[in-house]
């Protein structure tokens, strides 16, 4: 398609400097949903730090948020592997504090840890992999910590999962007004009841993770939520973002949606931490 066309079937100038370009020069992305490290039973070629910051540089992502594979299931290993990423690379990877509540022994001494760590921006849940629901006793103490200090909490969400369908978030929101709940991949399945409760619950976001690539979609939350309430994510190294970013440019959404989709929203709310 040449430049002409590009502009009659998307008047984007962002979607055309990337067409022409092959990346955003204009506007940095940032990635609010990945994980890192190699993830048992598959292959992630771009699953080691050194290759996802290089494709960082590639796709101009100035900085992401990570919970690596190591945290969401290795117990022992814990949240080693993030505090060496953020000490090694400040400014370029922050992290979500992951957090498995069937092995809670140690989480009080682990938030009194929190602060030292200062790339540390929230938590990142999994229920329905832990096996254990959101509104659980076991995480109490998690969103009491979160609430008191204004942080993000990522969390894995599903359509109809006894686990974290989007009514558990809406309870929690309600509940701990000061945490910004990211509803990881919009719960696909019951994604028009998240996109309601982003649009209604002001401190309720959709994350685009997995769900950007349904047609109509992210045009669909902006409309009903405002762009303001959404939040670029691509699971990384599980998808390549260069796919996650043409799904937003090529949405039909305009341009200042799309900046704060993929930037602006994400600086607002590390802004807006501890406050």
């Amino acid at each position: 398609m040449n430049r002409v066309g590009i502009q009659m079937t998307n008047p984007s100038k962002l979607a055309q400097e990337f067409v022409e370009t092959g990346k955003l020069r204009s506007l940095s992305i940032i990635d609010m949903h990945t994980h890192m490290g190699p993830f048992y039973g598959t292959f992630l070629p771009e699953a080691g730090l050194d290759r996802m910051l290089r494709m960082m540089d590639q796709e101009n992502i100035e900085w992401i948020i990570s919970a690596p594979h190591s945290a969401l299931f290795d117990p022992i290993a814990g949240n080693s592997e993030i505090v060496q990423a953020m000490a090694q690379h400040p400014k370029r990877i922050y992290g979500y504090y992951t957090f498995n509540p069937n092995y809670a022994d140690g989480l009080e001494r682990d938030l009194a840890d929190f602060a030292k760590h200062p790339g540390y921006v929230g938590f990142k849940l999994l229920p329905d992999y832990h096996k254990y629901p959101l509104t659980g006793d076991q995480l109490t103490p998690l969103y009491e910590f979160a609430n008191d200090n204004g942080l993000l909490l990522l969390s894995h969400t599903w359509g109809h999962s006894p686990y974290n369908p989007p009514g558990m978030i809406a309870e929690l929101a309600r509940r701990y007004p000061r945490i910004k709940f990211l509803m990881g991949h919009s719960a696909p399945g019951e994604c028009d009841r998240a996109i309601e409760l982003a649009a209604e619950l002001p401190n309720v976001y959709l994350e685009l993770c997995d769900t950007h690539r349904l047609n109509g979609m992210v045009r669909k939350m902006v409309r009903a939520a405002t762009s303001e309430k959404v939040l670029f994510g691509t699971d990384m190294p599980w998808y390549d973002p260069h796919y996650g970013l043409g799904c937003v440019l090529f949405s039909g959404i305009e341009d200042v949606e799309i900046a704060n989709i993929m930037h602006h929203n994400a600086v607002r709310l590390l802004e807006e931490i501890g406050k």
